[in-house]
């Protein structure tokens, strides 16, 4: 059976799974504690012996469900339990290894580790401290001061509505003071490593940056065209929209990482005479959509390999190093 095919299957079983469960809860079953003996446990016919997660379990019972095999789900601690007829273990362990291996995208995917996502970070987090220190130091043999930098980099809504729109990128790499970048560093990085863990360094990094970007855009459509705002923040925001949209993407309860995502924003973006709550606002909004997007393409796809990673976090790089060129 293609893919195509059985995920419409899968789609119309979950729909007849639905109205099962509103009508009997057990209808999948019997009761677990009262199974005859004849029933044999799925998971450790498949090298699962420990409880399965709730998204694998539940994918195997859809599965199931949808080639007619008999089955029980029941709950156990904080996995759950498949089983099957003895009479009918060999045919589900069949129909779900096949399922698996076209889907192996989706089951056997990389899980990046979170410690391997600390060190890209942080050297693109060392990268925005050393441009800050950069654009403080006078270059007379460049005939550039660091006035010329806010000049030529900040999100100035006329400018960029005018077209010039690596002001778009260029804002992200500019901060006011020491705190300021200081501030989105240690709060950025606190975002991005999880995000990383979720989606990849380079899908990470490139949701993180085309957030700010955006965000900076819908904040010039929006503020009066005499607006100017520097700052990494609005990727921060974005990044933190993302991890919020990828959370709710993986787990039942969409709300709490919203909430929790929107009230961080009230907390850090709504605060201090000079911030700026439109392009916190816009970038986290950016990070939601973004965010939300990549979990579903990492969700069928699976994660990139190592060489579209890197390509990825190389476009991320690149969009704030060619606005300065052509700013330039």
């Amino acid at each position: 059976m293609s893919t195509r095919r059985r995920s419409s299957t899968l789609s119309r079983a979950l729909g007849t799974w639905r109205m099962r469960r509103r009508s009997a809860p057990l209808a999948r079953g019997h009761d677990p504690d009262h199974a005859p003996p004849e029933w044999r446990d799925l998971g450790a016919e498949l090298g699962h012996p420990a409880p399965l997660k709730h998204r694998l379990a539940h994918d195997w019972a859809l599965v199931l469900l949808a080639r007619g095999v008999e089955h029980q789900l029941s709950r156990e601690g904080r996995g759950w339990r498949l089983r099957v007829p003895s009479d009918m273990a060999t045919r589900a362990a069949e129909e779900v290894t096949a399922y698996m291996r076209e889907n192996r995208h989706v089951h056997l995917a990389r899980t990046p580790k979170l410690s391997v996502s600390v060190w890209p970070t942080a050297l693109a987090m060392g990268g925005l401290l050393l441009f800050f220190s950069l654009t403080r130091t006078p270059l007379p043999s460049w005939s550039r001061y660091p006035p010329d930098w806010l000049k030529l980099g900040a999100a100035h809504a006329k400018d960029i509505l005018d077209g010039e729109w690596w002001r778009l990128a260029t804002a992200l790499t500019l901060h006011a003071d020491a705190a300021h970048v200081l501030g989105n560093v240690v709060v950025g990085t606190l975002f991005t490593v999880p995000l990383c863990a979720v989606l990849s360094t380079g899908p990470a990094w490139l949701v993180v940056m085309t957030s700010g970007v955006l965000g900076n855009l819908l904040n010039a459509l929006a503020q009066n065209p005499e607006h100017s705002s520097i700052g990494f923040s609005t990727a921060v925001f974005g990044a933190a929209g993302a991890l919020a949209a990828t959370r709710a993407w993986r787990g039942r309860r969409w709300f709490t990482p919203l909430a929790a995502g929107l009230g961080l924003l009230a907390i850090l973006g709504a605060g201090g005479e000079n911030t700026d709550l439109g392009a916190h606002l816009f970038g986290f909004a950016a990070g939601l959509g973004l965010g939300w997007g990549a979990s579903r393409l990492v969700r069928r796809f699976g994660l990139p390999g190592r060489g579209m990673d890197a390509a990825l976090a190389a476009l991320a790089v690149a969009l704030p190093v060619m606005a300065w060129l052509w700013a330039g």
